[in-house]
């Protein structure tokens, strides 16, 4: 409670010795920072009929950048771009239960339009809305997962993803063109996990992946 306390007034702080900020039509915002990939997954067997969720995938670190053309003093489009973000995958219930089952990376490439909320010119909260696609690939098994399956080797393939994303954020200036910022992303991302064990297929495995995407960093306007 006293962390969130010394946050909450260490904003005010900022917002209250902040200078003023205004976006007008025609500005480029550049925003960069780290940025984490917190999956909400759900998955669901589809050949062998398993019961309960099949995997989980953890969480994934990375690097974000984004840049926004401001169309008017308020609407901006905003493309989303990161390095790629690895993730583990782990296996559940009685089958799987326990096994690493493999890793993917992914990139999330997002375009948004975003409404930057009028309500003071020391911070600019934003929401948007927008289409992501998801591309997965370095997908590895293990030798867990081998073993499992009785198999000299094992394969792992998983399916591009479309969705709808959201978001929300504010930006804070530090000084004339440079700016605090921090965003949170909800995304809609649907992949089929293909198995195979020595190039036979074992597995079709539907996963809602649905993270949330976290970023804090520094945006510069241009």
């Amino acid at each position: 409670m006293k962390k969130l306390h010394l946050s909450v007034l260490a904003s005010a702080v900022l917002s209250a010795t902040a200078p003023a900020l205004a976006y007008e039509a025609g500005d480029v915002l550049i925003k960069f920072g780290p940025a984490m990939v917190a999956p909400e997954s759900d998955s669901q067997s589809k050949i062998l009929g398993l019961q309960g969720e099949v995997v989980e995938v953890d969480d994934g670190v990375g690097f974000g950048i984004s840049g926004t053309y401001m169309m008017t003093d308020a609407i901006g489009v905003e493309l989303l771009g990161a390095t790629p973000f690895e993730h583990d995958i782990d296996g559940l219930g009685t089958v799987l239960g326990g096994a690493r089952v493999g890793s993917t990376e992914h990139l999330p490439p997002t375009l948004l339009v975003n409404y930057y909320v009028p309500v003071s010119d020391v911070i600019k909260p934003y929401v948007g809305v927008g289409y992501n696609y998801t591309t997965f690939f370095n997908e590895d098994t293990t030798a867990e997962l081998d073993g499992l399956l009785g198999a000299d080797y094992t394969s792992l393939s998983l399916s591009d993803s479309h969705g709808v994303a959201y978001e929300i954020g504010f930006d804070i200036p530090l000084e004339d063109n440079l700016v605090f910022t921090a965003t949170a992303w909800n995304v809609d991302i649907d992949t089929t996990a293909t198995v195979k064990a020595n190039s036979n297929l074992v597995e079709k495995i539907d996963v809602e992946i649905d993270p949330w995407v976290y970023m804090v960093g520094l945006g510069m306007k241009f």
